[in-house]
């Protein structure tokens, strides 16, 4: 289980640069794609416990892939979060990331990423 801090708009806005190697070994720099943190209700389908799908501003998608899953919890959090983090890949090629509020018993889609 993973626990997640909350990071500036500036990381946002300016994510860290990662390092590549071209076939030759030459080092080059890439930034890695752009985000957009939205943190709106969705509602979602499971499979098999899986997300399957989401409905999102009146669209739905459907998931090509789960890359990863992550929770959060503590009582470092005023608020006491409990959250079962998704990060998917909707048919596509766009890639979301999903959290479940455990409280609440509410999904929202938190992050787009381009």
């Amino acid at each position: 289980m993973a626990v997640l801090t909350d990071v500036g708009a500036e990381e946002y806005l300016h994510p860290p640069l990662e390092h590549t190697f071209d076939s030759e070994g030459m080092r080059s720099e890439v930034r890695p794609g752009m985000t957009k943190r939205f943190d709106e209700e969705v509602r979602v389908e499971r499979d098999a416990g899986l997300p399957a799908a989401f409905e999102w501003r009146g669209r739905r998608y459907e998931v090509a892939d789960v890359i990863g899953k992550w929770r959060i919890e503590g009582r470092w959090w005023s608020d006491g979060r409990d959250r079962e983090y998704w990060r998917v890949e909707a048919r596509g090629g766009a890639v979301w990331d999903l959290y479940f509020d455990r409280q609440r018993d509410l999904w929202h889609m938190e992050r787009l990423w381009d």
